[in-house]
C-alpha cells in the first residue's frame, strides 16, 4: 500500500523568541538545536545525555530528564517540538501529543508524522534557497542545492537583477499607493526589452531611468 502523500507549505520564518523544544541530545537533536538557536529561537534540549557540541553551547538550555515522562504540561510551554531520540515509538508518541496541543512538530525518524520538514538550505543577504526530498534523501537534497548555487554562480546577472528589481519596487512604492497598480507595473518593467538590455550590459543607472520612464508614461 502506498503511504499518504503529505503536502507542505514552504515558508521562511523569523524565529526570534520562538520557544523550541528538542527532545534528544544526540547527533540529530544537537544539529537541530544548534541550527534553530543560530536563527534566534529560544531552544531547550531534554535528554539524559548531551553531545559534546551541545555541552559547549551555553546559549541552549539543557534539561537532564527522561523524555518518556514528558507530558502535556511540559510540552505546552513550547511553540515548536522536535522529537529526535533513538526510540522511534517515543518520538511518535511525543510528536502526536505535541500536535494534539496545536504545536508544530518535526519527527526526523518519520517525516509522515511531522507537521513540518526541516530542509537543506542556503541563505545570504540576497537569496534564500531551501530544498527537501520529503524525507527521502538529505544527501540528494544537498546535491540539488549545490546545483542551484552553481547556477547562480555561473549567471551573475541574476544577482544583479535581484538588486535592480528591489530598487524598482522601492521606486514604485514611493510613487504609487495602489498595490495592484504597482504589481502590474512591476511586471511590465521586468519584461521590458530596453530594461532587460540595460541589465544585461550591467548599466543599472540606465535600467532605473527606463523603469521610471515606464512608470511616468503609464496612466493610473
Amino acid at each position: 500500500m502506498l503511504s499518504q502523500v503529505h503536502h507542505y507549505f514552504p515558508i521562511f520564518l523569523d524565529l526570534t523568541n520562538v520557544k523550541v523544544l528538542v527532545i534528544g541530545g544526540g547527533k540529530v537533536g544537537s544539529k537541530r538545536a544548534s541550527k534553530f538557536r543560530d536563527y534566534g529561537a529560544e531552544v531547550t534540549v531534554v535528554s539524559l545525555d548531551f553531545s559534546e557540541d551541545l555541552a559547549t553551547r551555553n546559549d541552549i538550555i539543557k534539561v537532564k530528564l527522561d523524555a518518556s515522562i514528558l507530558g502535556e504540561e511540559f510540552l505546552s510551554k513550547y511553540d515548536i517540538i522536535i522529537t529526535a531520540t533513538s526510540d522511534q515509538s517515543l518520538n511518535s508518541r511525543l510528536c502526536s501529543l505535541g500536535k494534539s496541543l496545536k504545536k508544530f512538530c518535526n519527527n526526523p525518524t518519520n517525516p509522515n508524522e511531522s507537521s513540518f520538514i526541516v530542509p537543506i538550505f542556503y541563505e545570504d543577504d540576497d537569496v534564500g534557497i531551501a530544498v527537501t526530498t520529503m524525507g527521502k534523501s538529505s544527501i540528494m537534497s544537498k546535491v540539488i542545492l549545490d546545483k542551484a548555487l552553481e547556477a547562480l554562480k555561473n549567471d551573475p546577472k541574476i544577482l544583479l537583477e535581484i538588486k535592480v528589481m528591489n530598487d524598482v519596487k522601492s521606486l514604485l512604492k514611493s510613487k504609487i499607493k495602489d498595490p495592484s497598480i504597482r504589481y502590474n507595473l512591476y511586471h511590465k518593467i521586468f519584461i521590458d526589452k530596453q530594461f532587460e538590455s540595460f541589465i544585461n550590459d550591467g548599466n543599472i543607472d540606465s535600467a532605473m531611468k527606463r523603469a521610471e520612464e515606464i512608470i511616468n508614461g503609464s496612466s493610473f
